[in-house]
């Protein structure tokens, strides 16, 4: 069973949406756009620790990405696939990004808060853990 069927229907539709508009771009497209995302998200938030929005954006990528069929030989996408909620998909692209040290310098210079991002969205699972996370 995939996160996507875990979601609320009005979330699937967020992802649905996310989807269409990124199936026909190449993953460095899709990589900022879902960076993006989150910055977004984080812009507009009212509550003062962003914890929560972090974790809500990484599932709306981990869904987005069951979607778009995660490419591993992409270092935009494998870099999205190292934070997802995706247990195996996480496990390959550490591995991955163990083996070769300059696919971190290939992702900061796509992305250069791409340190911030990884850091925030690990902070935010030992902070406001999911329900998912807790049960294992």
């Amino acid at each position: 069973m995939t996160l996507y069927e875990h979601l609320p229907a009005e979330v699937r539709g967020t992802v649905d949406a996310l989807v269409a508009e990124l199936q026909p771009q190449p993953w460095p497209t899709r990589f900022l756009a879902l960076i993006g995302l989150l910055g977004e998200k984080l812009e507009v938030r009212t509550e003062r620790e962003p914890w929560n929005l972090i974790q809500e954006w990484a599932a709306l990528m981990t869904a987005t990405l069951e979607h778009l069929q995660p490419d591993s030989s992409v270092v935009e996408c494998l870099g999205l696939m190292s934070i997802s909620f995706n247990d195996r998909w996480r496990a390959q692209a550490l591995g991955q990004i163990e083996r070769d040290l300059t696919v971190l310098d290939r992702l900061v210079a796509a992305c250069p808060d791409w340190g911030d991002i990884v850091d925030s969205v690990l902070e935010a699972n030992q902070r406001r853990p999911i329900k998912a996370t807790r049960a294992r």
